[in-house]
């Protein structure tokens, strides 16, 4: 035989012959029908199929090297990633696979909000190429009007179903503006699935080109809810205390939940604006933050002696006057950190900014005093299990708390921030023990029941109410349908004379009664009230899916007021995520491809 002549050519750095007419492409492992006489075929695949090589190859040509020679040995390419999981997956064609990269890329770019514009920068396609080199990532265009639209269709059809098989959904909306300027309103459903599953999802967000006025408003909630099929299912809709928003639902015919964190906002808010003291206070150290966050020398100086000195290296905080829990924070890291503060302020000379010895004291009181509204304010700022059911009993406990400050182990003027709370919350939530949606919330919460009510007479409407709930839910026919299906008795002309025959009319009397409709309705409220309270931390949806066929009427209606959310952060915390989606990069995204991100960023 023939000696075979050595492969001198750069194409054979990534080629190897395996029989005498057989080429294997060494990273993808591909293979050829290969005469011996000409590479062109090879060089084809590599140009088409491996950019990156091609233009390696190129280079390699053009400076005249020679990857391989009859003394040199043939490079050797180290077997990839890719090459790895290849063998130990089956196979699926090229087109398959590109779709499920194609897949993961839309993917990842709703989910980390990223450009759609990533698949063209340099390091990304690296990366992805390093990864497998077969794989062509698709173009922006190809993203933002084809694979972004079908995904996007693909899980509007997958809420649709879930939304179908709700019976009862409540809306949380808000209205954000963009770095554009533009107005948009999102909207986000709230629903219990038939295992007792509660699930948010985001509806909409619709840039509104027109005035935000209450009927405006309105029609854009009615055509959002029109479009999902909702519009008979919608319970009630929470909101922010703007007075636009809430005519807006009222105009609807819908119960309108004002937002129990805004509202809470605004009791912190005008008690702290009310005590002279405590808000002077506040403003000394606002005054003290800026100073720091507009001067490096001092914000180094800080740093530095908080490593001196082993204190954990923090920056100061700012309050925004929108979120009163902000200012909270801000005086909490000042308290931390108001030795090496105070420190750093007299070694820069700006003794005039120092706080007192007794403003420190009063600080520190205000900061205990609003503890309990912080804690609340977090925990109502959670997308977990319902939290309108907790409205009633946080606000009973603040109440007591702010009772409990009422001692002379506090500043005066502490104590009036705590007397000032106490006639703020009283005037934002007095009625609240009152208002059915509430109420019903609480008490069919198995961790509640009747404990949080101030007001006997409260829990007795509520009961009545739910009860007179469970009778016209009732359906005759169902109720019955268990003793049709028992053979008829006859009737006392029907029946033969018998000893037994006044005893039986008893029983029959007595079984008629005990299946009147009007009592299912109360035994099962009985039986409700007498069954064990849960601990607080746990879920109440999960005692109800173990409990509901002891409640058979009783469980739809918890089904019903159990998912209401008691805040409209869900709609709010889009916003923040459509700051970071409409950045400087992203500035040109079209309205129809920022519902489409952001309904994905929070519904895959």
């Amino acid at each position: 035989m023939a000696a075979k002549r050595s492969r001198t050519a750069p194409i054979w750095a990534y080629m190897e012959q395996t029989e005498d007419d057989l080429v294997i492409y060494l990273t993808c492992k591909d293979t050829f029908k290969y005469s011996g006489s000409t590479t062109s075929n090879l060089i084809k695949h590599l140009r088409t199929k491996h950019p990156i090589e091609y233009a390696e190859l190129r280079e390699e040509s053009d400076a005249g090297k020679t990857v391989s020679t009859s003394k040199q040995p043939r490079l050797t390419v180290q077997p990839t990633l890719a090459d790895t999981i290849a063998k130990t997956t089956p196979y699926k064609s090229d087109s398959n696979k590109k779709k499920e990269f194609d897949d993961l890329v839309v993917r990842m770019i709703a989910e980390d909000l990223q450009p759609v514009s990533v698949v063209e920068d340099k390091g990304f396609r690296r990366l992805l190429h390093g990864l497998n080199p077969r794989y062509q990532l698709p173009s922006r265009r190809e993203i933002s009007r084809t694979l972004l639209p079908n995904l996007y269709k693909h899980e509007v059809e997958k809420m649709r179903k879930e939304l179908d098989q709700a019976k009862h959904n409540y809306l949380t909306t808000y209205i954000w503006t963009s770095r554009q300027t533009k107005g948009f309103i999102t909207v986000t459903a709230h629903f219990i699935s038939q295992d007792w599953t509660l699930h948010s999802a985001v509806l909409e967000t619709v840039c509104m080109t027109k005035a935000h006025t209450s009927e405006n408003i309105a029609e854009e909630l009615t055509l959002v809810s029109n479009k999902w099929n909702i519009k008979e299912k919608i319970c009630s809709i929470v909101t922010d205390n703007a007075a636009n928003i809430k005519a807006a639902v009222n105009e609807m015919n819908i119960c309108q939940v004002p937002c129990f964190a805004h509202t809470l906002n605004l009791v912190v808010q005008d008690a702290i604006r009310n005590t002279a003291d405590v808000r002077k206070v506040k403003e000394k150290v606002k005054r003290v933050v800026t100073f720091f966050h507009h001067s490096v020398k001092a914000s180094d100086k800080l740093i530095q002696l908080q490593q001196q000195h082993n204190y954990p290296v923090k920056k100061l905080l700012q309050d925004v006057d929108t979120r009163w829990n902000s200012t909270y924070y801000m005086m909490e890291r000042y308290l931390e950190q108001s030795e090496l503060v105070t420190t750093t302020l007299c070694l820069l000379g700006r003794n005039d900014l120092c706080l007192s010895a007794d403003e420190n004291m009063l600080l520190q009181s205000a900061v205990h005093v609003l503890e309990p509204f912080e804690e609340a304010t977090k925990e109502m700022s959670t997308e977990k299990v319902t939290s309108l059911s907790e409205i009633i009993p946080m606000v009973r406990g603040i109440h007591d708390y702010m009772i409990s400050c009422e001692d002379h182990d506090h500043p005066t003027d502490t104590t009036s921030l705590a007397k000032e709370l106490q006639v703020q919350t009283e005037r934002r939530f007095s009625i609240i023990e009152g208002k059915f949606l509430m109420a019903a919330s609480t008490f069919l919460d198995p961790r509640f029941k009747k404990v949080p009510f101030a007001n006997s007479s409260n829990v007795k409407k509520v009961e009545d109410s739910l009860i007179g709930l469970m009778r016209t839910e009732e359906t005759p026919t169902a109720s019955t349908s268990t003793r049709q299906n028992k053979p008829a008795t006859s009737t006392p002309q029907q029946r033969k004379k018998s000893l037994w025959n006044r005893f039986d009319s008893k029983i029959e009397k007595m079984s008629n009664a005990s299946t009147q409709p009007a009592t299912g309705p109360h035994i099962e409220m009985m039986r409700y009230v007498e069954e064990p309270h849960i601990g607080r931390d746990d879920n109440p949806l999960a005692w109800w899916r173990e409990h509901a066929t002891f409640f058979p009427k009783l469980q739809e209606l918890a089904k019903k007021f159990l998912c209401t959310p008691a805040s409209s952060v869900p709609s709010e915390r889009l916003f923040s995520k459509a700051g970071e989606l409409i950045s400087h990069r992203r500035s040109s995204l079209k309205e129809k491809n920022i519902n489409m991100i952001l309904f994905l960023n929070k519904n895959l």
